[in-house]
């Protein structure tokens, strides 16, 4: 029933208004299903391109391999020298592992799964577009070369999504590194084992067993080239729409096998995956104001059932340039340094391990560089800007100069050339109808955002920090192309002075760098030439003045300059908060500040910005955003304002109040920041006293 009431808008939709089926370098891989037999479709005879050094292999034969090589059998040995226990015992946990881990992928559980597939696509999206030339490069290459592929990581619907082009092009379904949760729902853990995850913990610790079995199960299934490997660089979903910063746990044990010289090369394939409306939008709101994510199961995907007559918009897949390990390392490594060592003792060089960081750093940016910029996030740009409402005619126009302006930095928009902004406006306001709203005099306004049903107490403020969360997810999408620039904006737009000069610019650019390190993603290195490049930008697209080496202040803070500050300063002002915060942190007996746990310390600021922004202090509601305040901690480590200590393998947290007091003045030289009054914190009586004004 939902998908004919969907192909029934599908057909009515003004051909103006929607993108075609051909577009740019996209096609949409739904429209022929539309009027095709999904049966069929499930049932088509697949020709795939096979590795040319394959050696066919079963699932089984797999799980074998692995209990039989060199590295687990080592790891075997060691693991009964450390724990005194029997060889048969440390064998049958060996086992346990990768039974747990291993997929089963089949065809016959694949074709179920197309088929079931197909039917969710058509019900929830408009269209799914995939760049061809993308797809036709990775065609070529599995032949050639073992193939990782690297896609973004913004919702469940990723992995299902990469399948499903997969099977659509006929090329071999990827094996998928899946988190244990999925393990345990009934039904969907089985079909997903079937059709090609291989799940794995979040976390290893100190089990060099369980190292020694992931790492031989994932590199010989890339040097038989038995199918393309996917997993996300990020790690995890990015509950806010911007991109995580690399992890390189996977990375290191995929690469292993290039640097020890067991394959001559490896592909890497970066996949931007776009969303006009993510899934799960406001399960992120609120997992980002602290209320947990409900547990995966089965049962809750079929209460979701009703989620399939929505309209979820388009997706976008950008298969990006393949890289070859062998040519981005060449000159940068010596892989003859492993000849003499034993190839299954995980050791990699320093100058590795960097271009392992360096690689992760490159895919997160290259993500970014493809990302499909939708009119709603430009729309939640304004809108995150003008609470309390905007006329449609002056959004529009907010963001049509929003779009020149991203589209300069480089951005790819998706609008439709023919139609009104106006028009496409409207348009993306019935899709996002949840959020926003047009009234009666023609205003754009925020809607009251139903919490989700797991969300059981929830009190008003947490209700409209929902609203405004749900629409950062959009803002956040574009902030990557505004971030550098913005960092100089700021330092214009707040400079007391008549001139600033490029030294001190770049000064007060790696300062912001560092605090804004956690939430946004920078090369190391490339600091320099990532600031020169922002400045060029500015005086040659955003009016910023230079003269003898110095930029003219009053005829370079324009329109440009304070936009762009004004879409960081939440960023800019949640940290300088969390800072008064941790400064007030009351000295233990000892004189010493009092470490407290980060749950605890993100919780309490969390506790003080709240009653901040009821008592109208602030204004900014995504600053209650936990991802947030972890981020502003973790940045706030590495610039040595706040030390961390281990007390029965639990880390406590404690301000380094000298330091920490430094970046707090800092901090407030980019932003303006409020009078706080004094405040008292109770957190097992979830309780803020506020004193007095100062």
């Amino acid at each position: 029933m939902a998908e004919q009431s969907r192909n029934s808008w599908i057909s009515k939709d003004d051909p103006k208004l929607v993108s075609q089926r051909q577009k740019d370098m996209f096609e949409d891989i739904l429209e022929e299903r539309r009027s095709n037999s999904d049966a069929r479709y499930s049932l088509k005879t697949r020709d795939v391109p096979v590795f040319k050094f394959n050696k066919s292999r079963t699932p089984a034969q797999i799980i074998e391999h692995v209990m039989n090589s060199d590295r687990v059998q080592f790891a075997i040995e060691q693991a009964c020298i450390d724990t005194k226990l029997p060889r048969s015992e440390i064998v049958s946990e060996a086992v346990s592992a990768v039974n747990e881990m291993a997929h089963n992928q089949n065809m016959k559980a694949i074709r179920g799964f197309a088929y079931v597939l197909v039917k969710i696509f058509k019900s929830l999206y408009k269209r799914v577009y995939v760049n061809v030339d993308g797809i036709q490069k990775v065609r070529g290459m599995i032949k050639e070369y073992p193939v990782l592929l690297m896609p973004t990581h913004r919702s469940y619907m990723d992995f299902l999504l990469m399948s499903y082009v997969f099977y659509h092009y006929d090329l071999p379904l990827p094996v998928i590194a899946a988190a244990m949760d999925f393990m345990g729902m009934q039904f969907v853990g089985w079909l997903l084992r079937n059709s090609g995850a291989f799940y794995i913990r979040r976390s290893f610790g100190d089990d060099h067993l369980y190292w020694a079995v992931f790492t031989e199960y994932v590199q010989t299934q890339i040097c038989n080239g038995d199918s393309p490997i996917e997993f996300y660089v990020e790690g995890t979903r990015s509950r806010t729409s911007k991109s995580y910063t690399p992890k390189f746990g996977m990375l290191s044990a995929a690469l292993e096998p290039y640097f020890k010289s067991h394959v001559p090369d490896i592909m890497v394939v970066p996949v931007s995956i776009s969303y006009d409306r993510i899934l799960e939008e406001s399960l992120y709101a609120y997992e980002l104001l602290g209320v947990p994510k409900p547990k995966e199961s089965t049962s809750g995907l079929l209460k979701a059932r009703k989620i399939l007559e929505e309209n979820f918009g388009n997706v976008h897949l950008y298969f990006g340039e393949p890289i070859s390990i062998r040519k981005y390392s060449e000159g940068l490594v010596d892989r003859s340094l492993h000849n003499l060592a034993p190839r299954y003792i995980a050791s990699l060089t320093n100058q590795e391990q960097d271009l392992i960081k360096h690689l992760g750093h490159h895919m997160i940016l290259t993500h970014q560089k493809h990302m499909v910029v939708s009119p709603w996030s430009m729309m939640a740009v304004v809108l995150m800007q003008t609470q309390g409402g905007v006329s449609v005619r002056q959004l529009a126009k907010e963001v049509e100069w929003v779009k020149r302006q991203a589209s300069n930095m480089g951005a790819y928009i998706d609008w439709p050339a023919t139609e009104s902004a106006e028009s496409v406006l409207r348009e993306n306001v019935k899709l996002h109808q949840n959020i926003v709203r047009v009234t009666e005099d023609d205003v754009v306004e925020l809607v009251r955002v139903a919490p989700p049903v797991h969300a059981k107490a929830t009190d008003a403020l947490m209700i409209t920090a929902g609203q405004h969360l749900m629409l950062s997810l959009y803002r956040n999408h574009i902030l990557h192309v505004f971030v550098r620039p913005a960092m100089i904006a700021i330092s214009v737009n707040t400079c007391n002075e008549d001139k600033l000069s490029v030294d001190d610019l770049f000064t007060k650019y790696c300062f912001l760098e560092q605090i804004l390190s956690k939430d946004f993603v920078f090369i190391p290195g490339k600091t320099k030439s990532d600031f020169e490049f922002a400045l060029l930008t500015l005086t040659h697209l955003c009016g910023v003045t230079m003269e003898d080496n110095q930029v003219v202040i009053a005829q370079s803070t324009n329109k440009h300059t304070t936009f762009y500050s004004q879409m960081f300063e939440p960023f800019l002002l949640g940290y300088w908060i969390l800072c008064q915060y941790l400064l007030s942190n009351h000295p233990n007996v000892a004189g010493k500040p009092l470490a407290k746990t980060q749950k605890m310390l993100v919780k309490e600021a969390q506790m003080l910005t709240a009653r901040l922004l009821q008592e109208g202090v602030v204004r900014h509601y995504e600053m209650l955003s936990l991802d947030m305040m972890n981020n502003g901690l973790q940045a706030l480590f590495y610039m040595g304002g706040i030390s961390k200590e281990r007390r029965d393998g639990v880390v406590y947290m404690y301000p380094n109040t000298r330091q920490l007091s430094t970046i707090t003045d800092q901090l407030a030289k980019f932003v303006d920041v409020p009078r706080l009054p004094s405040v008292s914190i109770n957190l097992h009586s979830k309780t803020v006293t506020v004193n007095a004004k100062l």
